[in-house]
């Protein structure tokens, strides 16, 4: 009875139960109300072995007020009314036992290791007569209470119990039975105790060998030695309590200074990096600011291992930062590269996303702030098109623009379009988000559930969702693909690109589909149903090996080849030929080169469609939608993003961001929270019958399922870059290549000018990479600065593991990216070099 959080721990283990919502601060009454119209009742009828009677009032009541309000005082009133009612009917066989679970601060909060929140009171009463000497002040730890209960019990002690027993619960009488049944019982706890350590120091290297040592000769002198009684219990004691305060010195404690230091150098860095590659230094400031920072983390690393206070470090370190920074300014400051209002704006979004992770409300809705932010920014990137528009238009007519003519010129405007239609997609896709506990009415969306664990009753539902949803959602990124590059003429030929792209794509789509429908088929054994994944995992295996050995998919068509129909040639690559082969009398003898103009595109978007076909799979049946929904959120602002970027090559800033939320926000809706009870464990063993002989493959899997987003839009990061110069998005598939390519070469430009495109690259991925380390550093400030909240371990801690490690595979995925971008460049180069020497005389 009471708090509700019982029921979800231990879902039907209670014969009868009344549990109350127990998330609700503000609400001090509604739960203890509850409590004490059964508590009383149920006590009297004896019918059970173990009774939970779970009070919220004066916890929630010292977050509300804090300890010293008058509400506190009528509830410790209040509580104190309940402890008489309970005395009142205990029989002379009950032992009760009041006692805290933690104390609280002047602000009510408690978490941390401070005296007014480690503390707290505990009363034992009885009926019965207690001859045992007992000391009215006495100190103990709270953890003593589970050996000490589970005996008085007749339970087992916990294996992993670290508490001491609690003698003058065990020894009420001064006896020599109750003496030797004391010592047997501190027998008990020691070598429970004893067992623990040792197995604990035989998987990890924390405990010191120096105590270790101590300790076995303790235990030792425990046996060797037939002390009295008195002296061999105080031997008891003494050697549990070493071996607590042996752990509680390694486990229980905040390092101020390393992690000062820490957040110190994440800091530096991006304030370092962002001045450069937002256009405050100079390009040529890159290599200097690297190795600026550089020098920055071994001052830190230093200062981690010498004996300094965190105030002198951070004196230290800021005093170091400052000169860097003056050095930078001085040596490569411009002021050239301003940022626009939509970058400022967007930049802006970014901070205060970041900052929401210090409030645990926000972090919990953390989708919300997502969706809210992704709007936010879409809409100053619409906004300052409109606002272009209508500056074109005043100078093309000379005349002011009205409501009408305004209203006129967006619905002629393509970018309308996409801003509406990406819009609905970002917010459909908030059905397949799942839900946190405290996210009280939330719920989790049925997609979640694998098709084969519906129950019977959900047939229909079953059978359409297969049909109508997992199938479309698993060949359409295939089809949509290899239709493009079709008709920009990347599939002709022969190359091994070419060969895998036009026959692996369905094939990765048809296992996927099996591998699903396999798991609803009981009589397959364990190699058929674990056959589609491993060849779907041995089919991208492959695909990676040829983008990086052979990522070209292009086709020369000789003279004397078979003509190849006009609308699977590239025109746009005629002007280059033009200019770089000799004058011929014959237009016939001169050679057609197809998929030239978008060769870049091509190999990104297979990429992109193998990947994303491997995360549908382990991800389940259910979020294979999700996934498309965010390919087609994809492909939406490439498209916005070339029409915006039709004068400017270089990556706008606010583009970026919004890709970088964009990223995130589908981290929620491909089903997954960041809490260690939302990790979906069966994506480490999908494919594998049995357990794992490394930790290697499943944490692959584990990971890439986890935050499928990241990859996803971390491995197509270089077509913001790509598609300005060529029109392989959807739109600009279907209108004439000449219109979008402004020197008629198409992605071919990319090797035209080798500095630009350089610069461009590092641009585009440092800026991804800075917002996810400032939401990182978010992270990381929430969970130093509120590690004394309630909710640290539960929701600041996790948050922080879940933005680290994202941004790890982030950064790994972000150099398996830019290897791919770099490789191809230099192979599309030597196919040029090539191609010249063998046509121009």
């Amino acid at each position: 009875m009471g708090d509700d959080t019982w029921e979800s721990l231990f879902p039907k283990r209670f014969s009868r139960s009344y549990p109350f919502p127990s998330f609700n601060v503000h609400d001090l009454h509604t739960v203890d109300g509850g409590v004490k119209t059964h508590l009383v009742p149920e006590i009297v009828k004896s019918d059970f072995t173990l009774l939970v009677a779970h009070f919220l009032g004066v916890d929630h009541c010292g977050h509300r007020y804090g300890p010293n309000h008058p509400a506190m005082a009528e509830k410790l009133s209040e509580m104190n009314e309940v402890l008489r009612s309970v005395v009142e009917v205990m029989d002379n066989e009950t032992l009760l036992i009041v006692l805290g679970d933690h104390g609280m601060t002047t602000t009510g909060d408690h978490g941390g290791d401070s005296s007014d929140e480690i503390n707290a009171a505990l009363l034992v009463h009885t009926k019965s007569e207690v001859t045992w000497p007992v000391q009215e002040q006495k100190e103990v730890s709270q953890i003593d209470l589970v050996p000490t209960l589970s005996l008085l019990l007749g339970l087992p002690i916990p294996y992993s119990n670290l508490g001491s027993l609690i003698p003058e619960l065990i020894q009420n009488t001064n006896t020599p039975t109750s003496e030797a049944n004391l010592l047997a019982a501190l027998k008990l706890n020691q070598k429970q105790i004893l067992n623990y350590i040792n197995h604990y120091s035989q998987l990890s290297n924390d405990l010191p060998k120096s105590q270790m040592a101590v300790l076995d000769e303790m235990e030792r002198a425990l046996h060797s030695s037939s002390s009295e009684a008195d002296l061999q219990r105080i031997k008891y004691m003494t050697y549990m309590r070493k071996v607590k305060d042996m752990c509680r010195e390694i486990w229980a404690k905040f390092d101020d200074k390393l992690m000062l230091i820490g957040g110190l150098q994440v800091l530096f860095s991006i304030v370092l990096q962002g001045c450069s590659t937002c256009g405050f230094l100079a390009p040529t400031s890159s290599y200097t600011v690297a190795l600026l920072q550089c020098s920055l983390t071994v001052m830190s690393l230093v200062l981690s291992y010498l004996t300094v206070t965190p105030l002198h470090c951070l004196l230290i370190l800021s005093a170091m930062f400052s000169i860097i920074i003056v050095y930078c300014v001085v040596k490569y400051s411009q002021v050239e590269n301003c940022l626009s209002l939509t970058d400022m704006l967007s930049i802006l979004c970014l901070v205060l996303y970041s900052l929401s992770s210090l409030s645990n409300s926000l972090l919990i809705n953390e989708d919300k702030v997502l969706h809210f932010s992704a709007q936010s920014i879409l809409m100053t990137i619409y906004l300052s098109e409109v606002i272009k528009l209508v500056r074109f238009q005043m100078t093309k007519t000379k005349e002011k623009t009205t409501s009408l003519m305004l209203l006129k010129l967006l619905l002629k405007s393509p970018i309308t379009y996409l801003f509406i239609i990406l819009s609905v997609v970002v917010q459909l896709s908030q059905v397949f988000r799942a839900c946190r506990e405290e996210l009280i009415g939330c719920e989790t969306s049925l997609f979640l559930t694998p098709l084969a664990s519906l129950l019977q009753e959900f047939n229909s539902y079953r059978n359409k969702r297969f049909l109508l949803l997992t199938m479309p959602s698993v060949f359409l990124p295939a089809y949509a693909v290899k239709r493009i590059l079709k008709v920009r003429g990347n599939l002709n030929g022969h190359s091994v690109l070419v060969i895998f792209v036009s026959y692996a794509l369905y094939t990765m789509a048809t296992l996927c589909l099996a591998d699903w429908v396999s798991a609803a088929i009981p009589f397959l054994h364990d190699w058929q149903r674990t056959l589609p994944a491993k060849s779907t995992y041995i089919l991208l295996t492959v695909g990676i090996s040829i983008i990086l050995i052979s990522p070209l998919a292009v086709y020369l068509s000789s003279p004397k080849s078979k003509p190849v129909s006009y609308n699977t040639s590239v025109p746009s690559i005629y002007k280059y030929i033009k200019e770089t082969l000799s004058k011929t009398e014959d237009d016939s003898e001169r050679p057609l080169v197809f998929g030239l103009s978008t060769v870049y595109s091509a190999t990104y978007l297979s990429l992109l469609v193998m990947v994303s076909i491997y995360l549908m799979l382990i991800s389940g049946d259910g979020m294979s939608f999700s996934i498309t929904l965010a390919l087609l959120a994809l492909v939406l602002f490439l498209d916005t993003h070339v029409l915006c970027n039709q004068s400017n090559t270089r990556t706008s800033i606010s583009h970026i961001i919004y890709w970088f939320v964009l990223c995130k926000y589908y981290f929620y809706c491909t089903g997954h929270q960041p809490t260690i009870t939302n990790i979906r464990w069966d994506a480490a063993f999908h494919g594998f019958s049995q357990d794992h002989d490394n930790m290697v493959v499943p944490g692959i899997l584990l990971f890439t399922s986890t935050f499928s987003s990241q990859v996803i839009f971390t491995v197509s990061l270089p077509l913001l870059l790509i598609v300005t110069e060529s029109g392989i998005t959807f739109y600009q598939s279907v209108r004439s290549p000449k219109a979008r390519s402004l020197t008629g070469l198409g992605e071919i430009s990319l090797t035209r000018q080798e500095e630009t495109t350089s610069n461009n690259l590092y641009h585009l991925y440092s800026i991804y990479l800075l917002a996810n380390l400032v939401k990182t550093f978010g992270a990381l400030l929430s969970a130093a600065i509120l590690r004394r909240h309630l909710m640290v371990w539960k929701i600041f801690a996790p948050a922080f593991i879940y933005e680290g490690a994202s941004f790890i595979l982030t950064s790994l995925i972000s150099i398996l990216s830019y290897i791919i971008f770099i490789r191809l460049h230099k192979a599309v180069k030597y196919y040029i070099r090539d191609f010249e020497l063998e046509h121009v005389d």
